[in-house]
């Protein structure tokens, strides 16, 4: 019994330790998919080899960005780069199934163009606000909503997009030519700005070898007193010793006078 007890804890708190981190996921991505395909469906008044299509475009956008909504939440540089990065290349693929006049009506509507933004902190999907009966439908499931699984996305197509290589086996409209591109302006719109960086303030380190005091010296003034006083001192020793070794030209004088004086007298 205890141990059923403890087995029925564990399992409770495995449950509240894996709800945070799924807070932010926007839930199944084949669901998603084929509602947000449902509605563009309805408003573009698309056939449904259009619908097929769609669809998988949508699958592929959901799965690639699905990695990046926790912080996506948190208004992330890198993953807001991701998520436009397959943002693009979806409408990219976009134009290759919708007519022009089609796709300028897509790119007006920002729940189908900018699908996905965040408030409070947790993503969403736009379509949801304007549609919020998840469980009404236009269109029925799409035939491959079991099987397909992504074959389609660039990955597998060496970067280039599937539709664009098969435009001319199912289609033949004008395909728009304009800028389709998510514009920087968008980011604020969509997630918010990113937090600030905040770095810690760098420890100071302190010297592997203690620095010694610098020598105090006196004044320079006062040492120079001392040289001139010095270099006087030495100057006065070398005229005393000079004169020293000299000899004594009074003396000398004063001894010739007197051999002159005795040479006379003699």
């Amino acid at each position: 019994m205890k141990r059923k007890i403890y087995l029925l804890v564990m399992a409770i708190a495995a449950v509240l330790f894996a709800m945070p981190a799924r807070a932010f996921d926007l839930g199944d991505v084949r669901v998603n998919a084929r509602f947000l395909t449902d509605r563009m469906a309805f408003e573009l008044k698309l056939n449904q080899r259009q619908y097929n299509d769609l669809y998988e475009i949508n699958f592929d956008f959901f799965s690639n960005v699905d990695p990046y909504v926790s912080a996506l939440a948190r208004a992330d540089a890198r993953a807001m780069d991701a998520y436009y990065r397959y943002l693009d290349e979806r409408n990219d693929d976009l134009r290759w199934i919708l007519s022009n006049t089609a796709y300028v009506r897509f790119m007006s509507i920002d729940y189908f163009f900018r699908p996905i933004c965040a408030v409070d902190n947790m993503c969403y999907l736009r379509v949801y606000k304007v549609y919020p009966d998840r469980g009404f439908f236009y269109y029925g499931l799409p035939p491959h909503y079991y099987t397909y699984r992504g074959a389609h996305r660039r990955a597998h197509c060496g970067g280039v997009s599937y539709y664009k290589m098969n435009f001319r086996k199912h289609y033949n409209h004008k395909v728009y030519a304009g800028y389709y591109q998510c514009r920087p302006e968008h980011r604020p719109h969509d997630f918010g700005k990113p937090a600030p960086s905040v770095r810690p303030p760098r420890p100071v380190c302190p010297p592997s070898r203690p620095v010694p005091p610098p020598a105090s010296r006196p004044p320079k003034h006062e040492m120079d007193k001392r040289d001139r006083y010095e270099r006087h001192e030495v100057r006065n020793r070398k005229e005393k010793v000079e004169r020293a070794k000299k000899p004594d030209r009074s003396s000398t004088r004063t001894s010739r006078d007197a051999s002159r004086r005795n040479i006379r007298e003699m």
